[in-house]
């Protein structure tokens, strides 16, 4: 720049050396403009160049920070480990997207105790500085809590815990199975029928294995060997190994004394050693007596299953679900399926065979009953009015045996209900004609039992065949859908043949009658269909005014020929002759028609009428039976019965008994009482009682400290299955209409599927607590009541399909 300036003073000197001074200073002063002006213009340019250059290196650092900014925030928001903000009041303020994944759900304004209750209970604690592991949903999570800017952090270790759990579920299981007394019982059949019972047994222990998925083989005819991982072993605890009662249920249809016994062992140790703990499990199994498992694992007690104290009721349920699968499978390939009840049927007749009509018709298939209308009792009478009335639709299925003999071909099937011999047949020539026949009855063998049949379910103490039709109902593989109407009429049959619930009246009983009450039976309507006709009262007035008391505990009735008997009239009288004190048995005598005599019989305290009648020809129950006797003079059974009960009286002494179950207005299970000789016998031969010998004696209080020991057991795995129930968690999808109401309703067993789909833990549906506001989405507790002492609760987690 200095030299810009000496040059252009040189040009000045060199241009305005001849001139004035003042050309000279005007030059000089031009000059002075021309170099000021320059320098103003280049230090203004160079000014904004310098500006440019600044708001350039601006704009560069604003572009960096914005895409730090974002990079930064698809750090936070997309990386894989879940990122949560909360507050002091643990409110979701804040989740990047790989959280909200995790609990797939919406989580900002939401508290995360509704979202994950266990994850916020343990967050509150205060030893968890050092990380916890949590299963959230599916997925495994290490989870860290930032106090200080409460923050918590997801990072999932999904596949670290399934390879630890993997291990545990791969742990080996050795199990020595033994069927008890098998040699000894098959001991007394031919080789054939030998392999034919032995085949039951192992293909039912075979089925076993290939349904749990394990491998099993017999090292002989009594003894096999089984070989499965952990997670094989913990589904049979928890469905309580219930092969041995399969096992029981093939010996009781086979009438042998066959139980199954066996040891597993459970543990990371060589084979030759889990063997031998097998081994010492099964000879604890068979010391303690056998039908049951005993299961070893080391550091923890022996776990024992089987040897139910409880075993008759049981598996008389067992037989129940039996019969509804064997019914369903010779329902299934039925053309048309006929159901006949006896001669003279009564409610309890036309009352299982509407619910066998039921069931034939849930599975889709045409069924008729087959009535003769011109012999009903009064009560079935009035039931038939009604339908003309009122439910003509059930009129469409009642035919005639002529109507059925054309529906007959080889694909048809007839179901006998409420009798099972040949003299109670409404038609013969139909029974000899169908190919596949069924009997469903209550009450005992006669001598004229009809045999052959695709079918017999015979239970001599039910209440009644409704009873034994319901019970089949409730366990049938189709829904069977009954109307009040129905559900009445066969509430009316068990109400008849218990004469009001007052005998031969189990739990089953009751709830049979529960579960007609469901399907809208009407006591009401039940009572107006069994109310008696002015002229019925006063007959039956009549006929209690001619009662003669024998041995002042027996009340005989003996009906005249001028008023003619029906069956329902001797039953009617009888029922009403216990009203009499002191009467422990009656019976009704009348002619049913010029060649028979009928006899109606009751009982109270036990007096056990089945085998007074039994001795005249007929049959029934304990405290119900009757008789029908070819003979013209009515005088002379009624003689016959006089004599035959007075011996009974001569011959009865008193003995002790242990009751082995409990009996009404006798005692409850394990008391020792002193009944007559002839009631005695019944109870032992029905094995209700044993005798009350010392050995005996000493057996029942062994029973009860095993009884014991089998409830404290039970509470043990109840506990352990409260442990893997507490804190899960199970999503459920639901639908929302445009109102925000679920479309349909969440029900227990939506929500035990759900638990055993997403953990493989199977809890029955009715013991599932339901919460009342079940109608929103969110999280709600679901409690489980396992034990009357254990309840386990889990999180359930509604989300919007």
């Amino acid at each position: 720049m200095t030299s810009l300036i000496l040059f252009a003073l040189a040009v000045v000197a060199i241009v305005f050396r001849d001139q004035t001074p003042v050309l000279v200073i005007l030059a000089l002063a031009a000059l002075f403009i021309v170099l000021n002006a320059y320098f103003v213009v280049r230090y203004i340019r160079h000014r904004e160049d310098t500006i440019l250059l600044l708001r350039k290196s601006i704009r560069e650092q604003e572009r960096l920070v914005k895409r730090k900014e974002r990079v930064e925030e698809q750090l936070i928001v997309a990386v894989p480990t879940g990122i949560m903000l909360i507050g002091e009041q643990y409110d979701i303020q804040w989740a990047n997207d790989a959280a909200k994944a995790i609990f797939e759900n919406t989580l900002e304004g939401k508290n995360l105790a509704m979202i994950h209750k266990p994850l916020k209970e343990t967050l509150a604690l205060e030893d968890t500085d050092n990380g916890i592991t949590m299963k959230i949903y599916e997925h495994w999570y290490d989870i860290r809590y930032e106090r200080s800017s409460r923050a918590v952090f997801f990072y999932q270790v999904t596949e670290r815990e399934e390879i630890k759990r993997n291990h545990y579920r791969s742990i080996a299981v050795v199990g020595v199975l033994h069927l008890d007394n098998l040699a000894d019982a098959l001991d007394v059949f031919d080789v054939q029928e030998r392999n034919e019972i032995q085949g039951k047994y192992l293909g039912a222990l075979d089925d076993w294995a290939y349904d749990k998925g394990f491998y099993i083989i017999p090292l002989s005819t009594s003894k096999l060997i089984v070989f499965m991982h952990r997670h094989n072993l913990d589904t049979l605890i928890t469905n309580q190994f219930k092969i041995i009662d399969s096992i029981a249920e093939i010996s009781k249809e086979n009438e042998l004394m066959i139980t199954l016994s066996g040891g597993f062992a459970c543990a990371n140790i060589p084979l030759s050693e889990l063997g031998e703990l097998a081994e010492a499990a099964l000879d604890l199994a068979l010391s303690r007596g056998g039908d049951q498992i005993v299961v070893n694992m080391p550091g923890e007690p022996s776990k024992v299953f089987g040897g139910n104290t409880n075993t008759q009721e049981k598996r008389t349920r067992i037989s129940s679900r039996i019969n509804a699968q064997r019914l369903a499978q010779l329902f299934e390939p039925a053309n048309h399926i006929l159901i006949m009840p006896h001669t003279h049927p009564d409610t309890d007749a036309l009352g299982s065979a509407i619910g066998i009509l039921k069931m034939a018709q849930a599975l889709n298939k045409e069924a008729s009953i087959v009535l003769d209308f011109e012999a009903l009792d009064k009560t079935v009478r009035k039931i038939i009015q009604l339908m003309e009335y009122e439910y003509v639709a059930l009129l469409d299925y009642l035919i005639t045996p002529e109507e059925a003999q054309e529906l007959i071909n080889r694909d048809t099937v007839l179901v006998l209900v409420d009798h099972h011999s040949r003299g109670q047949l409404i038609d013969e020539a139909l029974y000899r004609r169908v190919p596949s026949v069924v009997i469903i009855d209550h009450h005992r063998k006669l001598q004229d039992y009809l045999e052959g049949t695709k079918m017999s379910y015979i239970e001599p103490y039910a209440s009644s065949s409704t009873e034994l039709v319901v019970e089949m109902i409730n366990v049938f593989k189709a829904e069977v859908v009954i109307n009040p109407f129905e559900a009445t009429i066969m509430l009316s049959g068990i109400i008849v043949d218990t004469n009001n619930f007052m005998y031969r009246t189990g739990s089953r009983t009751f709830e049979a009658a529960a579960l007609l009450r469901k399907f809208g039976a009407d006591t009401y309507k039940v009572k107006n269909i069994l109310r008696e006709s002015l002229k019925d009262i006063q007959i039956k007035s009549q006929l209690l005014s001619l009662a003669e008391v024998v041995k002042k505990r027996f009340s005989i009735v003996v009906v005249p020929e001028t008023i003619g008997a029906e069956r329902s009239l001797l039953a009617q009288i009888a029922d009403d002759l216990l009203e009499i004190d002191n009467t422990v048995a009656a019976f009704t005598i009348g002619r049913l028609d010029s060649t028979t005599v009928g006899i109606s019989a009751r009982s109270l305290e036990g007096f056990n009428v089945q085998v007074v009648m039994e001795a005249f020809g007929g049959g029934g129950h304990l405290n119900n039976a009757g008789a029908q006797i070819e003979q013209t003079d009515v005088i002379a059974v009624k003689n016959d019965l006089i004599t035959y009960l007075e011996q009974s009286v001569q011959e009865e002494k008193p003995m002790k008994v242990i009751l082995k179950k409990d009996l009404k207005n006798r005692g409850k299970k394990g008391a020792i009482i002193e009944v007559a000789a002839g009631y005695g016998n019944y109870l032992l031969t029905s094995k209700q009682a044993i005798e009350a010998t010392a050995e005996n004696l000493q057996a029942i209080e062994d029973e009860k400290d095993r009884h014991k020991e089998l409830e404290r057991k039970e509470l043990e795995v109840m506990k352990a299955l409260k442990q893997r129930l507490d804190y899960r968690a199970v999503k459920l999808y639901v639908k929302i209409g445009e109102t925000g109401k679920f479309y349909g309703k969440i029900s227990a067993k939506h929500i035990a599927d759900a638990l055993l789909e997403q953990h493989e833990i199977e809890v029955d549906k009715r013991k599932i607590i339901m919460p009342d506001d079940l109608d929103t989405l969110g999280t709600h507790e679901v409690k489980v009541k396992l034990h009357r002492d254990v309840t386990a609760s889990f999180e359930l987690l509604v989300l919007e399909a």
